[in-house]
């Protein structure tokens, strides 16, 4: 009888902290510089589906390292160094500013502008358009390679896998597996993981479905900005980082 209710508090302790982890990582999704960083990213994809694989990739690199850094410190029983993660802060911090700098660079190369023009016997009428949105009415086609595109994602898991390392998700995600078994340590991380995922793969998703609204026909303007305000939010943002971690 002792026994039976002694595996049925571990049993109940194990189920709260993993709902603890899955919250945990549910609410870690929405910390600034994640958001920050996720606008930017999703909002270049133009599409629902591609910002979901955005968030997913993101929480893929965190995930990975949340896991790897996990396990080491389980096998060694010590706790992170505090040093590391103010590093990882600052290298975000410089990595968003460059980010945000390419969106800058790359929305000048797109050269938008509204196109006055008559048509079906309508008023005078503009579109806001760019030659790579538009390449019909500049003569000629531009097709997106296939690297590029996985080079961004690419880029989305690097970048998550940088934030795994900074600020307070490793210490948020490893407090429980230095206090129970190294078992229940590797599947809060995982649990974690998968909140994180959900969470992101929400807000990058409904950053990409915005994004494709905005960059049809004349509201093409609006994304343009939208992606400008997010690259100078990512540089300002990016900058304070790499200075006050």
């Amino acid at each position: 009888m002792e026994l039976a209710t002694w595996l049925g508090s571990a049993v109940d302790a194990s189920v709260g902290w993993l709902g603890l982890a899955f919250g945990l990582g549910l609410v870690h999704a929405f910390d600034a510089d994640h958001v920050m960083a996720m606008s930017v990213l999703a909002t270049g994809r133009e599409d629902a589906r591609r910002g979901v694989r955005a968030g997913l990739g993101w929480a893929m690199g965190h995930g990975l390292v949340l896991l790897v850094a996990g396990l080491v410190l389980l096998m060694l029983g010590q706790a992170l160094p505090a040093g590391v993660g103010v590093w990882a802060e600052r290298g975000v911090g410089l990595v968003m500013a460059a980010l945000g700098l390419y969106v800058v660079v790359d929305l000048r190369s797109q050269r938008g502008h509204l196109h006055f023009h008559v048509h079906d016997g309508l008023l005078p009428h503009a579109h806001w358009h760019t030659h790579e949105r538009d390449p019909a009415s500049h003569g000629h086609g531009h097709r997106r390679a296939a690297g590029a595109v996985r080079a961004r994602d690419d880029g989305a898991v690097m970048i998550g896998a940088l934030h795994g390392l900074a600020g307070s998700a490793p210490i948020l995600a490893l407090l429980p597996a230095a206090a129970r078994s190294p078992a229940l340590g590797l599947a809060y991380l995982v649990v974690f993981t998968l909140g994180l995922g959900l969470s992101m793969a929400l807000l990058s998703g409904l950053l990409g479905h915005l994004a494709g609204r905005l960059a049809v026909g004349a509201r093409g303007a609006g994304l343009a900005v939208l992606r400008g305000a997010t690259a100078t939010g990512s540089i300002v943002f990016g900058v304070w980082l790499a200075v006050t971690a």
